[in-house]
C-alpha cells in the first residue's frame, strides 16, 4: 500500500476542519494551497513563511 499525507487546518491554529489528503506532500501542499485561496482568502504563493509552515504540517497517515 502507498504512503499516503495529509494536512488539517485546525493543526494550524486555523478554526477549520478541513483535511486535506494525497499520495505526496506536493500533492497535498497544493491542495493545500487551492483550499487556502478558496476557503480562507489567503494566498500560500505570495508568503514563503506561510508555504513553509504548511508544507511542516503535512504528516505520512497512520496505517493499520
Amino acid at each position: 500500500m502507498a504512503q499516503r499525507y495529509s494536512i488539517r487546518c485546525r493543526d494550524g491554529g486555523i478554526p477549520c476542519r478541513a483535511e486535506i489528503t494525497g499520495e505526496s506532500e506536493d500533492e497535498v501542499l497544493g491542495k493545500a494551497v487551492e483550499h487556502a485561496r478558496e476557503k480562507h482568502g489567503v494566498d500560500l504563493t505570495q508568503a514563503q513563511t506561510l508555504a513553509r509552515y504548511a508544507r511542516s504540517l503535512i504528516r505520512p497517515e497512520e496505517t493499520s
